[in-house]
């Protein structure tokens, strides 16, 4: 049987927040495991929204990676208190330089206005060896907190960008997985 693994690490230089996310992709088998070798880990177990065996193992602590094969993001920005509780997005594309100025600003520009209502944190960084693979972690309240500002953001992804052919983009939005003591004492 083959698991697929897939590792993020966000490497937060500097300041009180020197730290690195590592996130890692299973089943609850594999994951729960992962858990128990590692007790000293806050390691925190989330479910593909609308998804429940999509399941992914995050840890904030900023201690050397327990994972394998890790792939390092650089944060280029981070504003806002984390709240891993609760809904997390990823969005990943692929910006040329010109594209990358253009919405650097827009990122730039939601910090400096504040972060909109349900969102806690948001995350802008690039793949370690290319500056071209753009990612966007945001932590929210609720899927519906996030799915209010994603339809009344137009600007945040142009659609010209969009409507690209050799435009990539992918999503991904994770809730609070139930843990296996959960799951049984219902």
């Amino acid at each position: 049987m083959s698991i697929k693994k897939s590792i993020i690490i966000l490497d937060v230089g500097g300041g009180s927040m020197d730290k690195q996310i590592v996130i890692t992709f299973g089943n609850d088998q594999i994951l729960s495991e992962i858990k128990a070798k590692h007790p000293d880990r806050n390691l925190l177990l989330y479910q593909a929204l609308n998804q429940n065996d999509k399941l992914m193992l995050l840890d904030y602590s900023g201690k050397e990676p327990v994972f394998q094969s890790p792939v390092l993001y650089d944060i280029l920005s981070h504003t806002g208190a984390d709240k891993w509780n609760g809904f997390i997005s990823f969005s990943a594309m692929d910006l040329n330089f010109d594209q990358q100025k253009v919405f650097d600003a827009r990122i730039n520009k939601l910090r400096s206005n504040g972060l909109p209502d349900g969102m806690h944190s948001i995350y802008s960084l690039n793949y370690h060896k290319d500056i071209n693979q753009r990612v966007i972690l945001a932590t929210w309240n609720s899927y519906s907190d996030f799915e209010l500002w994603k339809n009344g953001s137009h600007e945040f992804i142009p659609k010209e960008y969009r409507d690209s052919p050799s435009f990539y983009s992918h999503e991904a939005y994770y809730t609070p997985a139930k843990t296996t003591e959960t799951k049984s004492s219902y």
